[in-house]
């Protein structure tokens, strides 16, 4: 029996969807929490495949809005959260998922599990539904971990070894090569007859490159007071128009990252970018705080600047650290964001924003 191996295309969605195989840790593998069912189901190209009425698409596009703002909380959350709160949020996810299979017939709820199969590839037979309906045998699941494990060896020596050498630009190809191998490795765990059965899971092969980066509907700008340069805003108003979210502090902010927000605010017409900023107080009162409309006159920003004296817009954007900079595109959809000062550790993070910029203005 021939054995077949399927290679998978990692897209923008890997960036929230963060598997345990980037670990360097010698730990079995446990799946991440979630499927990444909640996040195919957002993409046009998917929802083509499944060939989706406008019916059901409508209903697809007001679940997936419920879903936003726990999927954009977990963002930055490690496969399998501890943290109560967040495992909360990974609940509400599961619990909201179940609507589709009112949503959808057999024949797309199929489909859409094929393609999860396909995006989690071998590491799929982690989880239980996938392993009993292979009827893995526990020496079978044993010698996958080992495999798992040895994998990440490889990927840390791989790594190693190109970083001494100075060949880093080989990193990405020998890592596919390395990967392509670990699969092949992986499914020779399985009989001829458990192979057959998992292609046959996988379905017809689905090219992920035609998918698009996630993004996710902006949190509201709500529990903000004293507004600054401007009368309260909301996200509807600003529709139509790029706009640049800057979580910052008096006490944090850094000369370099003051001159760039300014230099923005004089760089676009507000009417194209708009940028506003949320102070954030500091999380212990400080004898010498500063306060923050003497500061905002004192540094001359003129752009709208509210202040989230409650730390509500920080729990909503679950914000991790100060500063913390998000580009929202004309839809209201957080595309790209930034942690901590722009020029950190000799990087170039405002032109790295300003590139992002420019694609949200042109689209």
């Amino acid at each position: 029996m021939k054995r077949h191996w399927i290679k998978i295309l990692v897209f923008g969605l890997s960036f929230f969807y963060r598997q345990t195989i980037c670990l360097a840790e010698e730990k079995d593998y446990i799946p991440p929490a979630l499927t990444p069912l909640p996040y195919l189901i957002r993409d046009p190209a998917v929802r083509k495949e499944l060939k989706l009425t406008a019916e059901q698409t409508g209903r697809l596009e007001a679940l997936c809005s419920r879903m936003d703002p726990h999927l954009f909380v977990l963002r930055d959350q490690p496969p399998n959260p501890t943290e109560p709160e967040m495992i909360e949020h990974v609940r509400a996810v599961v619990e909201l998922m179940k609507e589709t299979d009112d949503i959808l017939q057999p024949p797309q709820r199929l489909r859409l599990q094929e393609l999860g199969f396909q995006f989690e590839g071998v590491y799929a037979m982690f989880r239980p539904a996938p392993s009993a309906y292979l009827q893995l045998t526990k020496d079978q699941k044993n010698r996958m971990q080992v495999l798992h494990r040895q994998f990440l060896r490889n990927q840390e020596q791989l790594r190693t070894r190109l970083e001494e050498s100075g060949r880093q630009n080989e990193l990405q190809e020998q890592m596919e090569q390395l990967r392509i191998r670990f699969m092949n490795q992986f499914l020779r765990v399985l009989s001829e007859g458990q192979v057959v059965i998992w292609n046959e899971m996988l379905g017809e092969p689905f090219d992920f490159s035609q998918t698009q980066p996630l993004s996710f509907q902006a949190p509201e700008l709500e529990g903000l007071t004293g507004w600054m340069n401007s009368k309260p805003l909301t996200f509807r108003q600003l529709s139509g128009r790029a706009v640049l979210v800057i979580f910052c502090s008096p006490e944090q902010a850094s000369a370099e990252d003051v001159a760039a927000y300014k230099l923005w605010a004089r760089q676009y017409n507000p009417q194209e970018v708009a940028l506003i900023g949320i102070l954030v107080p500091p999380l212990q009162a400080q004898k010498n705080g500063i306060e923050p409309a003497s500061w905002v006159q004192k540094e001359g920003l003129m752009f709208p600047v509210a202040q989230d004296a409650k730390r509500l817009a920080v729990r909503a954007w679950a914000n991790p650290v100060v500063p913390g900079l998000y580009l929202v595109d004309k839809k209201g959809r957080v595309r790209w964001w930034w942690y901590g000062p722009l020029r950190q550790n000799n990087l170039s993070g405002d032109k790295w924003v300003e590139e992002r910029i420019e694609i949200l203005r042109s689209e």
